[in-house]
């Protein structure tokens, strides 16, 4: 008796210790040293961040938000366009999030972390800059003069170009280290 009684400890305590490694939370913390913003985050590894993150790097890497801005090739424009894309996806995310989930801190501070990326990188940005320039740029597409020319020859001509320009670089940046702090915490291992 005392032998069955042993075994079945024995198993319940492999089962369990199994059962901890497999399941166990890690974090991770990440950090952001871009111009735009400088701060650290938290993150717990569930499967819940897990699955945002992946979706939120996936539009991160297949936009242009985290390939590096060549204003001698890219279209203005374009780049707007995917970073609203991305805006509303990553929007989209955070809405899906349960009620039960945002009562935890399981979540909190990934949803925190985006935010902070939409409202103090990306936002800004295209407060100041968007739409005087896509009302400038569809201006100028209408005129004669501009008829045959490439859009980047078209957009060189704004007037707040290089301005603007280093502004998208400093949000392209900080877009950059969110997918590489997003690809670290998907990649740590458990």
């Amino acid at each position: 008796m005392v032998v069955i009684l042993l075994f079945v400890v024995a198993v319940i305590v492999v089962i369990y210790v199994i059962y901890q490694k497999r399941f166990s939370v890690d974090s991770i913390d990440l950090n952001f040293d871009a111009k735009l913003l400088k701060c650290s985050y938290h993150l717990e590894r569930n499967y819940e961040n897990l699955e945002i993150a992946h979706r939120i790097y996936t539009e991160l890497i297949t936009r242009k938000a985290a390939i590096p801005i060549e204003p001698e090739n890219d279209v203005i424009k374009e780049i707007y366009d995917s970073w609203y894309a991305l805006f509303k996806s990553t929007r989209e995310e955070i809405k899906k999030l349960s009620g039960k989930s945002l009562r935890t801190e399981h979540c909190g501070n990934l949803v925190s972390m985006s935010v902070d990326i939409l409202n103090k990188g990306l936002r800004p940005h295209l407060t100041t800059h968007q739409a005087k320039f896509r009302k400038w740029y569809s201006e100028e597409l209408e005129k004669a003069e501009n008829k045959g020319k490439s859009p980047q020859e078209i957009q060189k001509k704004y007037p707040e170009y290089n301005e603007l320009i280093e502004s998208m670089k400093k949000v392209n940046e900080l877009l950059i280290e969110y997918a590489e702090n997003l690809k670290s915490f998907l990649d740590t291992s458990k």
